[in-house]
């Protein structure tokens, strides 16, 4: 995990814009999350989670954001029969197998975990076959 930051520092070198971010390095279950974030990125996490440590995890990152910053989330997003993306439904299986308490999850439960955590506006902008559905929720202002 720790090629994660080289990555992306490369990549936010690439756009021109890094005066624009700050790295921290850690474990976002153990550890505390930077304040006055504008934007946190969940990229490939909430599957591996129960609904549970999503909430708790939300939770965490609500406190980090500034108020109208926003949370996006990068993940299988399912649709109500949890049959489509197929490759999210196949992926459930893997989690049911390889996690305690993992699974992939539809907009509905999203959203209702998010709003739990105190997000509003919780928007499916970008709706994807593999991994790449896209979630953004905001922080009140």
């Amino acid at each position: 995990m720790k090629n994660v930051i080289p990555i992306t520092k490369e990549k936010i070198r690439e756009a021109g814009i890094e005066d624009r971010a700050t790295f921290v390095e850690g474990n976002f279950y153990k550890d505390p999350l930077p304040a006055g974030c504008d934007l946190a990125l969940l990229s490939a996490i909430i599957h591996q989670n129960s609904p549970d440590q999503n909430l708790a995890l939300y939770q965490k990152i609500y406190r980090a954001l500034s108020h109208g910053g926003a949370l996006l989330i990068r993940d299988h997003i399912m649709d109500t029969t949890r049959t489509r993306p197929s490759a999210g439904a196949l992926f459930a299986l893997n989690m049911l197998v390889n996690t305690p308490a993992g699974d992939t999850y539809t907009l509905g439960e999203v959203k209702e975990i998010l709003e739990s955590a105190g997000f509003e506006d919780v928007e499916w902008i970008v709706s994807g076959e593999k991994m790449d559905s896209l979630v953004r929720s905001v922080k009140p202002v």
